[in-house]
């Protein structure tokens, strides 16, 4: 303790805001545990931290890359870029190397990979050019007939073989099984769809947790209703039935879906809606999204950049959390909204501009204006500061029927090297502000805002109890704000402790 300030008044704890970011709840009936902004730290079970940076991976790409496709099959393992009309091989690090396919009409393709008798296959569409495929040592483009192979813009496995979405259409295309060329048949879901329009996206849904009788395949208009379907051939109608159709929110872009443990989860305008659930609630029960207590932000982006490029979503085990990637402006700008798998609490990353992810061999990629970053490496983002902002749910110190006086705060916070941070504390919903401290391992101090703020530094330690630091504010309830700008550290964030005195209530 600093020996020239003796705190006064009763004390507590609250933990860090491990409950993740909320903005569905007015600020005045949030958790404590809660966060109103909770930008570029990842809630954790017990502590927050600021994310992990990126690394250039693979630099000298014609434009943005639109598309990162993974290739496995047996011991091989490669990562494709598609970049401005081209595809190129960027499994290694390093300046890009030649294109491996040329002359395209875009670089936004949907992909799966597909192991057959012959081997396993990269096979990938989008809508504009011929399919193409890729068998772990050269690229080619299949012969295909029954549609227009152009017309081809999304696709998935089922039952051991290819479905696809085709270009404004009700119809869907597939091919015989364990195939990768030949005739693609049609099948017509025009008359059980209600509202027109076409096919957007086709996804696997089980309901046993594996590969059974309880597998579905899933197709979604861009309305927003869906068809179910199970069996293996859609050419045999004792092979082939439906299981239903129903009503769902409208979905946003081609990648709008990602299969979660043995669910599929929709990227809708209401949110990221598990298909379990909203095939019981239907469209008018949000609160069934996983994304719930990010609503605000959700709607917010909608609203305004549900039109744009980059919406998708993608698991990453090893950070133990799911990213939805999200658009944030017009010109190239994105954000993305993680989850932690374990608790289900949402952080909002910023700074990684990303126009597609993708995993391979359990390493994180995106694609960005002519580079590609590994993703959740370093302490740096690509070697500029990581800026970290945070801020709690406002609590009712003592309860809600008496103002306090508050006297002292006292973070717990933890760094391998000396660490400024900026601590900010406000009463009765303001919000000050602050600027981002630049830091590096060998700096000490940090700059505060006025009145509410004051000096410290946190010196490089996994966990350090710093020195109760004064305050002197009067009203019902509190909020906690942290701000750190760092590029050579790690920073996690535990508990704060607040000294008050409680005055007369009304």
């Amino acid at each position: 303790m600093n020996m020239m300030f003796q705190p006064t008044g009763q004390g507590t704890s609250i933990p860090a805001p491990i409950g993740g970011l909320n903005t569905r709840d007015a600020v005045d009936m949030m958790a404590e545990q809660d966060a109103i902004r909770l930008d570029n730290f990842f809630p954790g079970s017990t502590d927050v931290a600021v994310r992990n940076g990126y690394t250039s991976h693979v630099t000298g790409l014609p434009s943005s890359v639109q598309s990162l496709m993974a290739y496995s099959s047996g011991a091989t393992n490669k990562l494709f870029a598609a970049s401005g009309a081209n595809i190129y091989d960027v499994t290694s690090a390093g300046s890009v190397g030649g294109a491996v396919v040329t002359s395209l009409s875009n670089a936004q393709f949907q992909h799966v990979n597909f192991t057959i008798s012959g081997g396993g296959y990269l096979f990938i569409v989008n809508g504009a050019d011929a399919p193409r495929h890729y068998n772990g040592s050269a690229w080619a483009t299949p012969t295909l007939s029954g549609v227009t192979g152009t017309t081809l813009n999304n696709v998935t496995v089922f039952k051991e073989r290819l479905f696809f979405c085709i270009n404004n259409s009700l119809s869907f295309g597939y091919l015989p099984i364990n195939s990768i060329a030949g005739t693609v048949a049609t099948f017509n879901l025009g008359s059980i769809f209600n509202m027109g329009g076409y096919i957007q996206a086709i996804g696997t849904w089980t309901r046993d947790g594996g590969s059974g009788p309880d597998d579905y395949i899933v197709f979604v208009t861009n309305h927003g209703e869906a068809a179910i379907y199970t069996g293996s051939d859609p050419s045999d109608a004792t092979k082939w039935s439906i299981v239903g159709t129903f009503k769902l929110a409208r979905p946003i872009g081609k990648r709008c879906l990602i299969n979660v443990n043995s669910d599929l989860v929709l990227i809708t305008e209401q949110g990221f809606m598990p298909l379990s659930q909203t095939l019981v609630t239907g469209e008018n029960a949000p609160a069934v999204a996983i994304s719930d207590k990010i609503s605000g932000s959700i709607a917010t982006a909608v609203n305004n950049f549900g039109s744009q490029f980059g919406w998708e979503a993608i698991l990453y085990p090893k950070g133990q959390y799911g990213l939805f990637n999200v658009p944030d402006s017009t010109a190239g700008s994105f954000v993305q909204y993680v989850v932690n798998l374990t608790t289900g609490a949402w952080g909002k990353f910023t700074g990684q501009n990303s126009y597609c992810w993708a995993t391979l061999n359990g390493v994180l990629y995106f694609g960005g204006d002519t580079k590609i970053f590994q993703g959740d490496n370093g302490t740096s983002d690509d070697n500029e500061n990581i800026e970290a902002s945070a801020k709690t749910a406002f609590v009712y110190f003592g309860g809600r029927g008496s103002p306090k006086r508050f006297t002292a705060i006292r973070p717990v916070m933890g760094s391998d090297a000396d660490l400024p941070v900026g601590i900010g504390f406000d009463v009765d919903f303001t919000d000050g502000t602050s600027s981002y401290t630049p830091s590096a391992a060998s700096t000490t101090g940090a700059e505060w805002d006025t009145a509410t703020w004051d000096v410290s530094s946190w010196a490089g330690t996994i966990s350090t109890s710093q020195s109760w630091r004064s305050v002197s504010d009067i009203g019902w309830c509190a909020s906690i704000r942290i701000r750190t700008s760092t590029k050579l550290q790690q920073v996690k964030w535990h508990s704060t402790d607040i000294m008050f005195e409680i005055g007369r209530g009304l």
